[in-house]
């Protein structure tokens, strides 16, 4: 090989490494620009979902307060219910119990006949067994208030069992309920 052919060798050698340290400084460029790029995108995408967490926190505690507010609200009426029930069973009991004394005062002061006894005695069981029938419509309605009750504490226990899950679930990403 002549020298201006060693001359064109070395200048075409110089000049394939000039254009791959080119080729190879662009493509470290774009790189460190795709990097950049994906970093601003997954520091958007986290804000986004930290967002999410926060709206998602909102919504289930307005959820389990409103829970919470209708079964306080339910439970305070059933026990208004069965407190009136109670009340009214008393006063009931204590209608008959004075009817039946008076009756029976009266009785003791005269001299009652048969017939009358027989009468007071009628008397006496159609009030007792009036008392039974109240009694028991009185407490199949606080039965049925009572057993509602379970219902709804499945209902919370559901909602309890989901916010346990989504705390589990963000949990293991790294974030807090």
């Amino acid at each position: 090989m002549t020298a201006n052919e060693w001359v064109e060798v070395v200048t075409i050698t110089v000049t394939v490494f000039a254009l791959y340290s080119s080729a190879l400084a662009w493509l470290v460029g774009q790189n460190g620009k795709l990097r950049s790029e994906t970093k601003k995108d997954f520091e958007r995408l986290e804000g986004k979902e930290s967002i999410d967490i926060g709206a998602l926190r909102i919504e289930m505690g307005t959820r389990i307060d409103g829970v919470e507010h209708n079964a306080d609200r339910i439970l305070d009426k059933a026990q208004a219910v069965e407190s009136k029930a109670r009340h009214d069973l008393a006063n009931t009991m204590q209608t008959g119990l004075f009817a039946l004394q008076q009756q029976v005062n009266q009785l003791r002061d005269g001299s009652a006949t048969k017939p009358e006894l027989a009468a007071v005695e009628q008397r006496l069981s159609a009030a007792l067994n009036e008392f039974k029938v109240e009694a028991r419509a009185e407490f199949g309605k606080i039965e049925q208030k009572v057993d509602r009750l379970p219902a709804m504490e499945a209902q919370l226990g559901g909602l309890t069992r989901v916010l346990d899950t989504i705390s589990t679930a963000l949990s293991q990403r790294g974030l807090t309920l």
